[in-house]
């Protein structure tokens, strides 16, 4: 079976690791490839998935910066990500179809961590595929309020506007208004690549959150982002984007090979699959 990663700056990327880690689980023999398109023109994105449609591939996922692109080249393209605006997994038959896992792993990390509490005012930094994901989970949980931040006002404008439609109340902000909202905050969720090893910095800025807040990174390369070490130094509860990773490849698996979940009992891997890499990881 043969499955791969399409993406910017992807060498780095734990996928193909835990992609075989879950194929063990289930005794299925598989290939997982990484395909970094840092250096190729922007149309070479659609030329690849013919190629490996044609190669026997069954299907992708897709990372930063294709996942809102991504649903533009499929024949469908299913609920969850014709809602969120983005997808990061496609699955290749006769037809093409575009889901989203990073909308359903988010709800499984919120769920993880918070069981049914439904969240409160949150800032999100980032309205791209992956911010448009959590986000549109955020008002699935019932989330109070969310303060939305991007350079690209355009973008979020249109998140905004996609989330009110859903009776969610959604506010752009622009960063320096954060500092007058930050002690309302009950989350802040990190949604941009800031604090990947590519693009260094922290979406806070000189910006410090509080103990009572939780920090969620998307962000696992490095897992102890600039962004994470400051939510850990004044003893926020830290929710790091390695749960994101796990869950949002257990779904994708899930997806690729059409095994059913409820016939194995996947959550008594989560622990192990976290353990491993927060061991190798988080550190």
């Amino acid at each position: 079976m043969k499955i791969g990663l399409i993406g910017n700056n992807i060498s780095s990327s734990n996928a193909p690791d835990i992609h075989n880690r879950i194929a063990k689980i289930f005794g299925i023999s598989l290939d997982y490839l990484l395909f970094d398109l840092k250096d190729k023109e922007e149309t070479y994105f659609t030329v690849l998935l013919k190629e490996l449609k044609v190669l026997g591939f069954i299907g992708v996922n897709v990372t930063f910066p294709f996942k809102e692109k991504a649903i533009k080249y499929v024949d469908n393209v299913s609920k969850n990500s014709k809602n969120v605006g983005s997808a990061n997994t496609l699955i290749f038959k006769k037809q093409t179809t575009a889901e989203n896992t990073d909308y359903t792993g988010f709800l499984k990390t919120y769920n993880f961590h918070f069981g049914n509490n439904t969240p409160g005012t949150i800032l999100v930094f980032g309205a791209g595929g992956v911010g448009r994901a959590i986000t549109f989970g955020l008002a699935s949980l019932g989330v109070k309020k969310i303060l939305l931040v991007d350079n690209d006002e355009i973008k979020a404008d249109s998140l905004s506007k996609d989330l009110n439609l859903l009776n969610t109340n959604c506010v752009v902000i622009k960063s320096d208004q954060i500092e007058k909202n930050i002690s309302s905050l009950d989350g802040i969720i990190n949604c941009t690549p800031v604090g990947h090893y590519d693009f260094p910095g922290c979406p806070l800025g000189n910006l410090i959150p509080n103990k009572t807040q939780w920090i969620f990174d998307v962000v696992y390369t490095p897992a102890k982002t600039a962004f994470i070490k400051k939510g850990e130094k004044v003893g926020a509860k830290i929710i790091s984007g390695i749960d994101l990773f796990i869950f949002q490849a257990i779904d994708a698996f899930l997806i690729f090979t059409e095994i059913k979940e409820n016939k194995y009992v996947l959550k008594n891997y989560i622990h192990e699959l976290r353990d491993y890499y927060f061991n190798k990881l988080y550190i």
